[in-house]
């Protein structure tokens, strides 16, 4: 009898130690009906309007300053560069807060590019290989080259040689096809011209009777424009963040929005002929400076 009690006491211990193994180290299972979003990894493409505020308060912050000096990447009390206001500027979007206002660096290492990779070709594949980008789109652009239109590709030199003219679809449809049903606000990582610019777009489509976009980057061509009780405002001396709409002039005038298509066009225009000096007169053209090409990714956190 001593004999098989010392045989099944083991056993027991054993198996009751195998039960708490299993209930303290097993992961709970999920609910039936948990909500599982698009993509595998748990996150929102849609942000608050208080993420927008805090972003939108250090573009226009940042647009006040002056102007990097032209033989630096960065010195503390001047205005960032595109790339650099743009890590800034999602940095605060996602985390609620960032160093690079006040430094080069983030303390996420998600934001930070160095000398060779600090584009923001670089900065949206470290987004999307950390999830904080949920879907991707280009625009391409077209010439016109004897009398026909044709698609400017990489592909093709003799394309690339010609002035772009027109886009081959338009970039706010493919906005709104990226939100598709769902109503919020949005925030697209845009390149213009192949990276020779970066900015950021975000959608407001709460409302599909009233939908705009904001650009905002660190230039001087975009002044804080915005609506008010259905009429357009805009503060004197403050840049960084303008609302546009689908179509509208290209240029700034009183009481019109501008159009993010016609806009587009014409920036990536002003970019393939830019010559990169001061006082560049308006005929003057570098002839593909750049390469006319759009990228987007839509931001989730």
């Amino acid at each position: 009898m001593k004999f098989s009690l010392l045989i099944v006491y083991p056993i027991v211990v054993a198996v009751f130690s195998g039960s708490l193994h299993l209930a303290f180290n097993t992961p709970p299972k999920p609910p039936a009906n948990d909500p599982k979003p698009k993509d595998s990894i748990r996150r929102s493409s849609l942000f608050d309007i208080e993420d927008v505020e805090r972003m939108k308060q250090f573009f226009i912050a940042n647009a006040s300053l002056k102007e990097q000096p032209k033989d630096s990447n960065w010195r503390p009390g001047f205005r960032h560069k595109c790339i650099n206001t743009v890590r800034a500027g999602l940095d605060l979007l996602l985390f609620g807060e960032s160093s690079i206002p006040d430094s080069l660096y983030s303390r996420k290492a998600v934001f930070n590019g160095y000398y060779f990779n600090n584009d923001i070709n670089a900065l949206a594949k470290r987004l999307r290989d950390s999830h904080y980008i949920r879907s991707y789109d280009t625009v391409r652009f077209l010439a016109v080259r004897k009398g026909q239109w044709v698609p400017i590709t990489k592909a093709d030199p003799v394309s690339r040689g010609l002035p772009p003219e027109a886009m081959e679809r338009s970039l706010w449809n493919t906005l709104l096809a990226r939100v598709g049903k769902e109503r919020g606000f949005s925030v697209f990582l845009v390149s213009v011209c192949d990276g020779y610019h970066a900015a950021l777009l975000t959608l407001d489509h709460r409302n599909t009777a009233d939908l705009k976009v904001y650009w905002a980057d660190q230039t001087h061509k975009h002044p804080w424009r915005f609506f008010a009780n259905k009429k357009l405002e805009e503060v004197p001396g403050k840049f960084g963040w303008e609302v546009m709409h689908a179509n509208g002039p290209v240029n700034i005038t009183k009481g019109s929005v501008r159009g993010l298509d016609n806009y587009m066009l014409y920036a990536n225009k002003k970019f393939w002929c830019d010559c990169g000096r001061a006082g560049q007169k308006s005929g003057d053209c570098c002839a593909g400076n750049c390469f006319p090409y759009i990228e987007i990714w839509r931001l989730q956190r």
